[in-house]
C-alpha cells in the first residue's frame, strides 16, 4: 500500500512539531524518528515501559497512525537485521544538542 500525499503531508508536520515519532507493528512499538537519540540507530523497537518513560520525559512524542510497514519502501522491511529492542530507556544514548 502507498502512503498518499495527505498522508506524506501530516508525516512532515509530526516530524517538525515532535522530537518523537513511533509506529506500530502489530504489538510492537517502533521509534521511526528522533531529534536527539544516537544509538541504536532508526528505527528501532521499544517496550511499553521504555514508551511510557519516554513520554513522561519529553511531552514532545507523537504515534502515527499509519502502520510501520507502510512508512517505508518494502526493501527496508526486507533487511536481514532485525531491529534492535530496547527494554531499559537507560539504553538510548542521547545527544546533547
Amino acid at each position: 500500500m502507498k502512503v498518499s500525499h495527505e498522508e506524506k503531508e501530516k508525516h512532515l508536520k509530526m516530524v517538525y512539531r515532535n522530537n518523537v515519532i513511533v509506529a506500530r507493528d502489530g504489538e510492537k512499538i517502533i521509534v521511526v524518528h528522533s531529534k536527539r537519540s544516537i544509538k541504536p540507530l532508526l528505527p528501532f523497537e521499544i517496550s511499553q515501559q521504555v514508551f511510557e518513560q519516554w513520554k513522561r520525559r519529553d511531552d514532545r512524542i507523537a504515534v502515527t497512525e499509519t502502520p510501520y510497514k507502510e512508512l517505508f519502501a518494502i526493501e527496508v522491511h526486507r533487511s536481514d537485521t532485525a531491529l534492535v529492542c530496547v527494554t531499559d530507556f537507560n539504553e538510548i544514548e542521547f545527544s546533547e544538542h
